[in-house]
């Protein structure tokens, strides 16, 4: 058993771009297959270039706000509620171009 106080955990740089935050309540190696559970929030104006994940899976649930996610040239605008999968080799990014915060939980699962 593992409890994670989300709240008092520190927020730190996403991968693909240093200046949207991140909290990861479960790191890889935890779980097996899980690459990491966390949430994110995307200020307006910020992005995440395109890029891919050959060995991956992830999953984003979508709590408030709305963002631009652009999978394999097709642009889907994400509100809250919506769950939006991305699957391993799939080509994505993110962009905030609206006034509103957008904050989500995701993970990721490894395929290998």
């Amino acid at each position: 058993m593992k409890i994670v106080r989300t709240s008092i955990l520190s927020e730190i740089n996403t991968s693909h771009n240093s200046d949207v935050k991140k909290k990861v309540f479960i790191e890889k190696g935890y779980i097996p297959q899980l690459m990491m559970f966390g949430s994110a929030t995307f200020k307006p104006g910020q992005e995440v270039e395109s890029h891919k994940h050959d060995t991956m899976y992830e999953v984003f649930y979508i709590q408030n706000g709305k963002i631009d996610f652009i999978v394999n040239g097709e642009k889907i605008v994400a509100v809250s509620g919506d769950c939006i999968t991305i699957e391993a080799g799939e080509i994505h990014s993110q962009h905030n171009p609206y006034s509103e915060d957008v904050d989500w939980i995701y993970f990721g699962i490894a395929t290998d």
